[in-house]
C-alpha cells in the first residue's frame, strides 16, 4: 500500500509499525521499484503505474534509494531490495528496526 500515499504519509505509516514491531523484526514490502535511471527501452509497466498512482490517489512509485529515505524517515533500515521472476515489477523491500 506504500505506493498509495506521498512521502508524508508513508514515512507516517511506516512510524506508527516501527511502534509495535520488535526489534528482532522484519519488515517485507512488496511494490514496484524503478530503476535509478531510466534505461534507453523501458519496461512501460513500471512507469504506467507511477503515473497512475500520481494521477488517481497522489502517490507514486519509487527508486530503491527512495525506499531507503522513507525507512529512515519511519525508523527502518533497509536492508535489501530483490526483484520477483520476470516479467513481473514488483520487488520485495526488506526493512528493519533501526
Amino acid at each position: 500500500i506504500i505506493h498509495d500515499w506521498d512521502d508524508e504519509r508513508c514515512a507516517a505509516i511506516l512510524r506508527r509499525i516501527r511502534d509495535v514491531i520488535p526489534a528482532h523484526g522484519s519488515l517485507l514490502i512488496v511494490e514496484p521499484v524503478l530503476p535509478a535511471t531510466v534505461p534507453a527501452d523501458p519496461p512501460g509497466g513500471v512507469y504506467l503505474s507511477d503515473l497512475n498512482m500520481l494521477v488517481n490517489v497522489g502517490g507514486r512509485e519509487r527508486t530503491a534509494d527512495d525506499f531507503a529515505s522513507l525507512c529512515t524517515a519511519g525508523g527502518f533500515a533497509l536492508r535489501s531490495v530483490t526483484p520477483l521472476p520476470a516479467p513481473n515489477i514488483f520487488q520485495i523491500i526488506e526493512a528493519s528496526p533501526a
